[in-house]
């Protein structure tokens, strides 16, 4: 667990400092998180869905793990937004996603390959392809219902999601690795070199793109308000998550686990762009997303102590 856990965020660390430091001129830490999300990690999903065999039906029990925690800690914290200062807006929909929305995809994806092996790529994947779609959608409709000013209408949210997601190059990379896959195509040997080298530079340029980000989003802010989004999303819903995927639902050792370390995973920095969006809540996500990657090497560390990896 100590040789996952550290060498994970060392990279972050070694990124955080670059960062703070000056050794990347303005516009060079985008570029690394574009090639991260743009190439790295999409070569690494499109080959997972490729190679690795696809459930011939729906991961129902995956999804309705995940997911149920998920709609517990929103339904925690929409209620935490009527009485913490600095939560409060927006329907409570800052606040949600900042309680439930995790780092998939810089941090998720490199620990558990990292921890569970290239077991747990399709599992990652499985539930990545609709993380965001699910949790982005919800907040704009809740933050739509809780406003009082005019927002677009149900049809023009749903052609805006469409046209985003069609826009993502991980959400791309899984339906196109899908259908490869179902078409039963393969890789030629040098088309798979390509894309195993892009792959294979995922795991590290996503870790220290992670720390580059974290390097300007303030720890300051609303402590009160970014203390109870920690605390709901790195305890909260990582233990209603265990429950579910060990008591409720039928998992396997490896998307049991899976469920629960993306559940404890810490807030992502959507969650800061749809609050920067809103104008809700971005003093307690900004802090949030950096004090809590922080604090998450230690609550991680615990988690993945507890979780079977086999």
């Amino acid at each position: 667990m100590i040789t996952t856990v550290v060498p994970v965020f060392a990279l972050i660390v070694l990124g955080f400092g670059a960062g703070r430091f000056g050794f990347f001129v303005d516009g060079s830490a985008r570029g690394l998180s574009t090639f991260v999300f743009t190439f790295a990690i999409p070569a690494m999903l499109f080959k997972a869905m490729v190679t690795l065999g696809i459930p011939a039906s729906p991961p129902w029990g995956l999804w309705g793990a995940f997911f149920t925690a998920v709609a517990c800690v929103w339904i925690l914290a929409i209620a935490a937004s009527r009485f913490v200062t600095g939560l409060g807006g927006a329907g409570g929909a800052s606040a949600a996603l900042g309680a439930a929305f995790g780092n998939t995809v810089m941090l998720g994806l490199p620990l558990g390959v990292a921890f569970f092996g290239t077991a747990a790529l399709l599992p990652m994947a499985l539930i990545i392809s609709i993380h965001l779609p699910v949790q982005w959608f919800a907040a704009t409709l809740l933050a739509k219902w809780g406003s009082q000013t005019d927002k677009p209408g149900l049809p023009a949210l749903l052609r805006t999601l469409l046209k985003d997601l069609f826009a993502n190059p991980i959400v791309l990379a899984l339906v196109a690795g899908s259908v490869w896959n179902f078409a039963g195509f393969g890789l030629h040997p040098m088309a798979d070199k390509v894309i195993t080298m892009l792959a294979q530079a995922a795991v590290p340029a996503a870790l220290f793109a992670l720390g580059l980000s974290l390097a300007r989003f303030g720890f300051a802010g609303s402590g009160r308000a970014a203390g109870v989004l920690m605390l709901l999303k790195l305890a909260v819903m990582p233990a209603i998550a265990a429950l579910l995927a060990y008591a409720v639902f039928d998992l396997t050792a490896v998307e049991a686990g899976i469920v629960v370390l993306f559940a404890a995973l810490p807030t992502g920095a959507n969650a800061y762009i749809f609050a920067e969006r809103e104008g809700v809540a971005e003093a307690a996500l900004s802090a949030s997303v950096a004090a809590g990657t922080a604090l998450s090497i230690v609550t991680l560390s615990i988690v993945l102590a507890l979780v079977p990896h086999t």
